[in-house]
Order: structure tokens, then C-alpha cells, then sequence
């Protein structure tokens, strides 16, 4: 999986609070952005996004990554 991908998605998901709107600001699939999440805790070794049916939030870990990887997603764009 696009590395990149997986970040941008992680940090959608972080600012909008939803892995749909997240999948549908980068054209994904709800599917896809799933798998893309699940591939970036893995390589990880960290759960990141805490989520259930209802509601979604960022781990401690998750917050840390958000803040590193969000300036830089900026300046890499």
C-alpha cells in the first residue's frame, strides 16, 4: 500500500473525525480507506484511531502521530 496514502488518510480522518469523509475527500472506498488505516497501525505496531459503530477518536499514541505527521503533510504537499 502508497505509504503516502495511508498518512494523508490518517490525518483526514483526525481533522474531519470520520473515515468516510476522510475515504471521500481522497476518493476512496470506504473499504479501501479501511484497509489503508489498518496497514498504517500495523506497520506501526500502534492502534491509532479508536473506533466502534457510533464514534471515532484518536488514541493517545494517535494524537502524538497527528501532530508530527500533519506539518509535515503540509510541507511535503
Amino acid at each position: 500500500m502508497d505509504r503516502w496514502t495511508e498518512i494523508e488518510l490518517f490525518v483526514h480522518v483526525a481533522e474531519l473525525g470520520s473515515l468516510t469523509r476522510a475515504a471521500q475527500t481522497l476518493g476512496l472506498s470506504n473499504a479501501a480507506a479501511s484497509r489503508h488505516l489498518a496497514a498504517l497501525e500495523e506497520r506501526l505496531a500502534a492502534r491509532l484511531v479508536q473506533r466502534n459503530t457510533r464514534r471515532l477518536c484518536l488514541t493517545e499514541v494517535g494524537e502524538a502521530f497527528f501532530h508530527r505527521c500533519k506539518p509535515l503533510l503540509g510541507e511535503l504537499r
